[in-house]
């Protein structure tokens, strides 16, 4: 399969809208922050937009548009990857949630003994050794030999981990509406909104097939993207998104003959009912063999998009956050199945990116929490 690989690089701020709404005559004191990295969602309507207008189409025309670039609610043709971010080429994925962190000193967390609880009986994550005060590092970043240390039973070191404020940085707005004919203020129409401006050397990087061979695609442009119409430089090459990954650790059985493995989501995991969401942070993403007997899930987010047929943003859909880990326990016949699950996208949006995960292994006999 021949993929694209499109890096995107901010020209200037850019914001893409989170799930709070701009609600009108609040004075401009609720904030509307902006999600970054943006979601698939935005970032395949820029590149089909930009493609179907390469082809000669033009808003409003639906009779120019593509078949290969597929409609409202489908790819067609294409297939996706990412989006990824980069910093100084090399590609950051969000920290496993199966970390605990403070000051730079990390602790994983691995199943406990099974307990009763509001979920069952159930085995909750506990930490192998102990960290007072020590958090999830939601918002963290990690390199790829980063994370080919947490896949492989480890911790990451400082020199492969990102604060958010290491690749971007917030920049608080004010605005307000304005009267074309009197050139004033409309009442209650004041909003505030938060920017992001993302560090020199950052980019977004998505990859792309089922691009028709003879479409000629430029090989750099500017396109506008996100909210506000921002522009950002695209760079266009041939690529493979599975050299972005670090390889799947070797996995081996236990004392006990059985085969334990995590499974982590580097891209958010999209579900539309929401008994489908339940369903997967009980159970784990759909098609991975064994038993999940444990899980370290972050917060649900909300995500929606651009509807460009109806000129309207789209409803929210829940999705599970990337870093949500799962611990699944197997017989050693799957062992064949579960590594062939590295770097593939599982779920009912694979074809967007959504879903994408990662294998990793951990030890039974490592369960039991130190003093530290």
């Amino acid at each position: 399969m021949n993929w694209q690989q499109w890096a995107f690089r901010i020209l200037d701020t850019c914001f893409f809208r989170d799930a709070s709404p701009f609600n009108s005559g609040e004075g401009g004191y609720a904030t509307t922050r902006s999600i970054f990295p943006p979601a698939m969602t935005t970032l395949q309507g820029a590149i089909r937009t930009t493609l179907a207008l390469e082809r000669g189409w033009g808003p409003g025309d639906d009779t120019l548009w593509p078949t290969e670039l597929g409609g409202p609610d489908d790819l067609g043709e294409l297939k996706l990857r990412g989006p990824y971010l980069c910093f100084e080429n090399q590609p950051y994925f969000p920290m496993p949630l199966i970390l605990l962190e403070k000051h730079d000193d990390f602790t994983r967390l691995l199943p406990g003994e099974p307990v009763e609880c509001d979920l069952g009986y159930v085995s909750l994550p506990v930490p192998a050794r102990r960290i007072e005060g020590a958090k999830l590092p939601e918002g963290y970043y990690v390199s790829r030999d980063g994370l080919n240390a947490v896949l492989g039973g480890g911790i990451p070191t400082r020199e492969h981990t990102k604060r958010p404020e290491e690749l971007w940085a917030e920049e608080p707005r004010i605005g307000l509406e304005r009267q074309d004919n009197t050139r004033t203020a409309l009442e209650g129409h004041l909003y505030n909104c938060i920017h992001i401006r993302p560090r020199a050397k950052v980019k977004l990087v998505v990859f792309i097939s089922g691009i028709p061979e003879d479409w000629q695609v430029a090989g750099q442009r500017v396109l506008p993207l996100g909210g506000e119409s921002r522009l950002a430089a695209v760079e266009i090459k041939m690529g493979d998104p599975g050299k972005l990954l670090p390889p799947a650790p070797p996995l081996t059985c236990g004392d006990d003959g059985k085969l334990r493995f995590t499974v982590t989501l580097i891209t958010p995991d999209w579900y539309s009912e929401p008994q489908d969401v339940k369903r997967a942070i009980r159970e784990g993403p759909p098609g991975v063999p064994g038993r999940c007997i444990s899980a370290c899930i972050g917060k649900i987010q909300q995500i929606g998009g651009w509807d460009l047929v109806n000129r309207r943003p789209r409803h929210l859909v829940p999705v599970l956050p990337p870093g949500s880990t799962w611990f699944y326990e197997a017989d050693v016949a799957d062992v064949g199945r579960v590594s062939g699950l590295h770097g593939q996208c599982l779920g009912p949006r694979a074809a967007y990116g959504f879903g994408q995960i990662v294998i990793g292994r951990w030890e039974h006999s490592c369960n039991v929490v130190e003093e530290g």
